[in-house]
């Protein structure tokens, strides 16, 4: 028994300008689904954002009221874990479709390049876009193998967005500032010294990974962060049993949508092979899944 991923579709952006919306990506990549030839009936939707564009309603309420009712019945999950909640959710939903044997759809959106300042050299690294993808429950030996999870201890503000209750401490202790530059103080803001001591556990991690498995994947698709440390990461990991996709330079960092919009630029290339997919940020967090496609 299993699950199978099917029915990707994703779309992203370099633009400098500000428009994008979160849920105008997320639709743009969940459209074509739903009119080319995705199940009537789905269990749950689950979502995976670092940044909604409201607290309230979540991105998954805005979904589900913008395709209503398509999703009417259904259970919605919101996940805002930055961008290893990216994998969290394709975990999340593999999980659910073998339990219920039943339909569940991810969608993973982030206006991330628009939540950096202009000013900011970082947004260079940056992209707009978003995944979506149906997770089907079949009877025969595919889907999820093995997932890991692994929160490192004071990296918690390795990345932050400061625009939750506490957003107005903040703008009334800095008013002048904020008013004159708001994504400078409350835009996303990455400190770099801590990606660097994640990105060293990355190596330990994904050893301890194959070890708990026993098994090795064919494919690797890492979160697209940037094209320095992918770069690293290919050196490390790659060899010639293994395929590492490195398309961050194209895509840029779409936070956790940045591994499902490369995973869905070689999805024509992986059936039958064991597919690794791994993001980490946010939260000091590296979160891993291999799937046999």
């Amino acid at each position: 028994m299993g699950t199978v991923i099917t029915h990707m579709s994703s779309t992203y952006n370099r633009d400098n300008r500000y428009g994008d919306t979160v849920i105008d990506l997320a639709a743009k990549a969940l459209t074509p689904i739903l009119q080319n030839g995705a199940p009537k009936s789905f269990s749950h939707v689950v979502v995976a954002t670092t940044c909604p564009d409201t607290l309230a309603p979540t991105l998954g309420q805005v979904v589900n009221h913008h395709f209503y009712p398509r999703f009417a019945n259904c259970h919605v999950l919101d996940l805002v874990q930055g961008c290893a909640g990216g994998v969290s959710a394709m975990i999340l939903a593999s999980q659910l479709s073998e339990l219920n044997h039943s339909n569940v759809i991810v969608v993973l959106a982030d206006a991330a390049r628009q939540a950096v300042s202009e000013k900011n050299p970082l947004r260079h690294f940056f992209g707009n876009g978003s995944y979506a993808c149906v997770i089907e429950y079949r009877i025969q030996h595919q889907g999820l193998i093995h997932a890991k999870t692994r929160q490192y201890k004071n990296l918690s503000n390795l990345v932050t967005v400061k625009l939750g209750h506490r957003a107005h401490h903040e703008i009334m202790a800095e008013k002048d500032k904020i008013l004159d530059a708001p994504l400078d103080h409350l835009g996303l803001s990455m400190n770099r010294a801590m990606a660097l001591r994640l990105l060293h556990h990355a190596e330990e991690f994904y050893k301890q990974f194959i070890t708990e498995c026993g098994s090795q994947p064919d494919v690797m698709v890492f979160h697209q962060v940037n094209p320095d440390i992918l770069s690293m990461l290919e050196k490390k990991f790659s060899s010639t049993s293994m395929e590492f996709i490195n398309l961050s330079e194209r895509i840029g960092n779409c936070g956790a949508a940045s591994f499902g919009i490369a995973l869905d630029h070689v999805k024509g290339t992986l059936p039958g092979k064991k597919v690794f997919l791994c993001s980490f940020g946010t939260g000091g967090v590296i979160s891993a899944g291999l799937w046999q496609f």
